[in-house]
């Protein structure tokens, strides 16, 4: 069986009850040998199966599962695993959707479709959809997962393709895309378990320079990979770079001022345990001289990931009148302060960097379990945390960083 032939057969009514019994074993279990008991129960279930279409209903599970861990997507959507990849978090495709709307926006040519992640939540929002996938097999999934959209086959970088796409376009109507930056036979990250982002933004497919020419006839908004430079951005383009539950998550590119800042950081806290989801949002310009380099005050102050990506950390510490521990740290330091974007902690004591004289400090106070912060020390957390083999019944948070060109290591307590 094709490829192609796979994709129809997944799609159609025949595989409904097949995909609805594999996600029930799927469930069941973990690991190899749990794997192979389900794949050989729906086997059982369906004499009729081959065996590409076992495993195809096997893997449409597996990947629906992670994609409810991994991105909060629910439901039941037909995905591949390099589609999923490259998913958007719901609560972040619904927000940008309703930015597109707030901008007068009717239309959307979604240029590089997919698996219809993002073109899904433009026409919950109430926007025109036409969506453009390359890939025939893919295309089949596409058209099962949002099918009010107009469908297009072709490469968005030819002409033809491109012209039928965005002929229906008004003047406030944009062209999304979302370029893919993964190539699924190069790297993987040290798991394994993912094919590494291109951070070349020329090696993306389209590359960056095609995307940002659709701008000269349209409106274009880009999804991006969060290490999207924020000193890339053409003349006249806005940039946001969003964190979820304190990870980046992307960079979304915008060729008009969609927002009143040049580049904005945006953190976004999904609902959960009771609590609803919430949205925090700091502007600025990247512009503005470095702030002041001080010692270490009685509050330090870890930035969000949002404010990094995006460029803004010294707009940030400006606007919250605080200094720089060192020229080349992200830690801020000074007094009490309330932002959505830093987490801060009260400095308790200063404690020695040698690893012997560290142990000695935190077994007289009886700690037994540590957590440990150092980012951009190139330290490791757990070969550190193995090396101190602390015992004892308390807890603490140490931070190690370097303030005015020395490494130091801080007794905090997390605010």
């Amino acid at each position: 069986m094709t490829d192609l032939a796979l994709a129809q057969w997944l799609t159609g009514p025949s595989a409904a009850a097949i995909l609805d019994r594999a996600q029930a074993l799927e469930s069941s279990g973990s690991g190899p040998s749990a794997a192979l008991a389900a794949s050989a129960a729906l086997r059982r279930a369906f004499p009729d199966l081959s065996a590409e279409q076992c495993a195809a209903a096997m893997t449409q599970a597996d990947l629906r599962r992670r994609a409810v861990e991994r991105y909060g997507i629910e439901g039941r959507p037909f995905l591949t695993r390099d589609g999923l990849e490259q998913a958007t978090q719901p609560v972040v495709a619904s927000r940008r959707a309703a930015m597109l709307i707030a901008a007068g926006c009717t239309r959307v040519a979604d240029l590089t479709a997919g698996l219809g992640f993002d073109a899904s939540a433009f026409v919950a929002a109430g926007l025109a959809v036409t969506a453009v996938e390359r890939s025939p097999e893919t295309a089949v999934l596409l058209a099962a997962n949002v099918p009010s959209a107009r469908l297009v086959i072709g490469d968005a970088t030819d002409n033809a393709t491109r012209a039928e796409a965005t002929s229906e376009l008004g003047p406030s109507d944009v062209i999304f895309v979302d370029p893919a930056r993964r190539d699924a036979s190069g790297r993987r990250t040290p798991d394994g378990a993912r094919a590494q982002s291109e951070r070349d933004p020329e090696r993306w497919s389209p590359p960056w320079s095609f995307v940002a020419s659709l701008a000269d006839d349209h409106r274009v908004c880009v999804k991006a990979a969060p290490g999207f430079p924020p000193e890339r951005l053409p003349v006249g383009w806005h940039g946001e770079w969003t964190s979820v539950a304190g990870t980046a998550t992307e960079a979304c590119l915008w060729s008009w001022p969609a927002f009143e800042a040049t580049r904005r950081a945006v953190r976004i806290e999904p609902a959960a345990h009771g609590r609803d989801a919430w949205v925090a949002e700091f502007g600025g310009t990247g512009a503005r001289g470095q702030v002041d380099v001080t010692a270490v005050a009685g509050s330090i102050h870890e930035p969000d990931p949002s404010i990094m990506k995006a460029g803004l950390l010294d707009d940030l510490a400006a606007d919250l009148r605080l200094t720089r521990l060192d020229a080349h740290s992200a830690w801020l330091t000074g007094g009490d302060v309330s932002s959505p974007f830093v987490r801060s902690y009260r400095v308790e004591d200063l404690l020695p960097s040698d690893a012997k004289a560290l142990r000695r400090s935190l077994r007289e106070r009886g700690i037994g379990a540590l957590t440990i912060k150092g980012r951009a020390t190139g330290i490791d957390p757990d070969a550190l945390r193995r090396r101190l083999a602390l015992i004892g019944p308390n807890t603490a948070t140490i931070v190690v960083t370097v303030s005015m060109g020395r490494r130091i290591t801080l007794l905090v307590t997390p605010r």
